[in-house]
């Protein structure tokens, strides 16, 4: 043989050898879209030396190289590591998962000479593929999404061109008190893995304090709009969030001025007036309409995420057109520029300067406890501009004893002989300025004998103004709170009570509902945003904000609610047990034609800055027949929650029931039978019970767990 030929066949030989003398499996699990699928590598050394160096590529992993621990194998010994695949969720396929795979090398030292060995992988069936890649399925989950820059500023994800956001936090929770973190992955997608969330009441939001620093001063393209995850339909949902430079964003600002001169123009010293509607409309298309109150008076910002281009309209109404006029109605086809601010003025005139109304309002802030002091906020309301002057009257319940009277500043009234103690409660000088409010907070001690739990106790306050006062009629208030064992801070109710006797309630009558809100955390929040959902029975356009405890904006779409407390700086409740509470008060009527056995549901989902919502318990409001209410006190329910499919009720043997969701939506009806309800089976939630038998009229509160 030549020698040439020999050296060839010596280092084939070599090279075969070395090759057969090390093994590589790679183990791949399958994944779902916006997760990872894990890896197990295992390297085995068949060899009768040393095998060192040794070292793991693997383009498609997180870490695609790295040196094995330990980087050396003795003959025989085996030695595994571990990694991840981020799965994008780019490419689709229904509820058929679909095929991913992927293949890694391994290096090492063997005899002087460097070695590389492809991973062993599996088939489609799980069978080992010698030098083969490793198969997995990807499906698509439920619900997920993705996190992304639009840097082409086309409104819409894509790849290859838009940048992602790995490592951003999405923040949900349920009105079950389940609460999920999720992280979007490497490739800017995340999932919602099964068992977080068991209800369908349910919402998101993404934190941009996660964002990478360079990121901060973006806008998210849909504004922060907390979304709902959907858990019962048997389909798949993706959600696509989109961020944008400031640089790149035309903003509007809307402000209303009181134009005290008539010039059109503010001028030093003309104040902002509240309760405007501002509305925006883009390219003049009525479609894209958005209504937003400013409130207290607070400016309204809006983005123009088309600058340059898009045409904007701006209008503004006044909801107290009997005291003011808009005298700058509207601005037409405006261009906005990037990175800049385009401010409209609109000018408010009086429509007399006779015109002055102040008003009085209660709101319980915590209920009575025996034992444990409540607190009862009282705001005094100079609704119109000039400065309204007079003494308020507080009388509290004789059961319950004063022991403070604090104002905003925190400043005890009575300590500081503001406030003056008489045999009814207190008395109270004010003066208020244009648009302001005065806010007072009563602290009282609840006894601990003489007061059982269920007890009412009603508290009262009236204004004596001293100023022009055109309407007498919301000079006073009364407030009814009912003494309990323990209180949720964060949750809604309205002002009767969960039962109000339908021949008390007239057509003129108004529900007046309060949302409290507490921070529970251990940091100021920066912003509070309350969302709530008007129930079906309500009449949505006789909605009338009454108060808030914190500078405000909201909007209302159709139903929807969505009240804005900017840079309200709220104190943790361990710093501040009175100054980390707010509340939110409106009043709003009835469709016609409520009748006794309807019931209207009510809740709150209230975020502190970008954690998981706060979803209240939810208030149900039940319209009844006068010789029901002893017998609602009667009936008991149980097991509740439910774990199966049936309650029992004593003190009612036979009826018709009826089952509701909170929208109000019938999902099943049967009969009460020997004091026994079966239902077919349910799903995980809350839900609204009513039971009628003759005159008689139950609503029970019911969950299923």
């Amino acid at each position: 043989m030549k020698l040439s030929h020999l050296l060839l066949f010596t280092l084939f030989t070599m090279i075969t050898t070395a090759q057969n003398e090390l093994d590589f499996d790679m183990d791949v699990t399958n994944a779902w879209l916006g997760g990872y699928s894990n890896i197990t590598y295992v390297i085995t050394n068949n060899s009768s030396s040393d095998i060192t160096n040794i070292t793991i590529n693997h383009p498609d992993a997180l870490v695609s190289s790295f040196v094995l621990n330990p980087s050396t194998l003795a003959p025989g010994v085996t030695a595994t590591a571990t990694g991840r695949v981020a799965i994008a969720g780019n490419r689709v396929n229904g509820r058929i998962p679909f095929l991913g795979s992927t293949q890694a090398t391994a290096t090492g030292f063997f005899n002087g000479a460097t070695i590389t060995e492809l991973s062993d992988g599996n088939d489609t069936q799980g069978n080992r593929v010698d030098d083969g890649f490793s198969h997995y399925f990807i499906s698509e989950p439920q619900n997920y999404g993705l996190i992304f820059i639009d840097d082409n500023l086309n409104g819409l994800y894509d790849i290859g061109i838009d940048t992602v956001f790995p490592g951003a936090i999405i923040n949900a929770a349920d009105d079950l008190g389940n609460q999920a973190v999720l992280q979007t992955n490497e490739t800017g997608w995340w999932y919602l893995p099964d068992g977080l969330l068991f209800s369908n009441n349910n919402l998101a939001v993404i934190d941009r304090t996660s964002f990478p620093s360079a990121f901060a001063n973006y806008e998210p393209l849909n504004g922060d709009i907390p979304f709902r995850l959907q858990l019962t339909l048997a389909s798949q949902f993706r959600y696509e969030n989109g961020y944008v430079a400031n640089s790149n964003i035309g903003t509007m600002e809307a402000k209303a001025f009181l134009d005290t001169n008539l010039n059109g123009m503010r001028d030093a010293n003309e104040i902002n007036v509240p309760n405007i509607n501002f509305e925006f409309i883009a390219n003049n298309d009525p479609a894209t309409s958005t209504i937003i109150n400013n409130g207290s008076g607070n400016p309204i910002y809006r983005l123009d995420f088309s600058p340059g281009v898009q045409l904007n309209d701006v209008i503004a109404t006044t909801i107290n057109s009997s005291f003011f006029t808009v005298t700058t109605p509207f601005f037409d086809d405006v261009l906005t520029t990037s990175g800049s601010t385009t401010s409209f003025d609109f000018a408010i005139s009086e429509v007399s300067s006779s015109n002055r109304d102040a008003a009085v309002y209660l709101t319980n802030l915590n209920s009575p406890n025996p034992g444990f002091e409540s607190a009862t906020a009282i705001v005094i309301d100079n609704l119109i501009n000039g400065t309204a002057t007079g003494t308020l009257q507080f009388n509290n319940d004789s059961r319950a004893t004063i022991t403070s009277v604090i104002d905003q500043n925190d400043t005890d009234l009575l300590a500081n002989g503001s406030a003056t103690l008489n045999t009814s409660g207190f008395s109270l000088s004010y003066s208020i300025t244009d648009f302001e409010q005065q806010y007072v907070y009563v602290i009282m001690s609840t006894p601990v004998t003489g007061v059982q739990i269920g007890d009412t106790f009603t508290h009262t306050a009236s204004i004596n103004s001293t100023s022009i006062d055109n309407d007498a009629t919301n000079n006073s208030a009364s407030l009814d709170v009912v003494v309990i064992a323990s209180f949720d801070p964060n949750d809604v109710t309205e002002r009767r009570g969960e039962t109000i006797p339908i021949n008390t309630f007239s057509n003129t009558d108004y529900l007046e509902y309060t949302i409290r809100f507490q921070n529970l955390g251990t940091a100021s929040a920066q912003f509070v945003r309350v969302l709530s959902d008007l129930n079906f029975r309500l009449d949505s356009s006789t909605f009338e904000m009454i108060s808030t405890s914190h500078n405000y904006t909201y909007q209302k779409d159709g139903n929807s609610l969505d009240f804005f407390f900017d840079n309200i700086q709220l104190l943790p409740e361990v710093v501040d047990t009175e100054g980390s509470n707010g509340f939110i008060r409106y009043r709003i009527k009835p469709l016609p034609g409520y009748a006794a056995g309807d019931v209207i549901a009510a809740s709150a989902s209230i975020f502190f800055d970008y954690n998981a919502p706060v979803i209240t318990e939810t208030w149900f409001t039940t319209f009844d027949v006068p010789a029901s209410l002893n017998d609602i006190n009667k009936i008991a329910a149980y097991p509740i929650p439910m774990t199966g499919n049936t309650l029992y009720l004593n003190n009612f043997e036979t009826g018709e029931a009826q089952l509701y969701s909170l929208d109000g939506k019938e999902i099943w009806n049967g009969n009460v039978e020997n004091g026994i309800i079966k239902f077919n089976a349910i799903n995980t939630g809350l839900y609204i019970l009513k039971i009628v038998a003759g005159q008689k009229v139950v609503t029970i509160k019911l969950s299923k767990k």
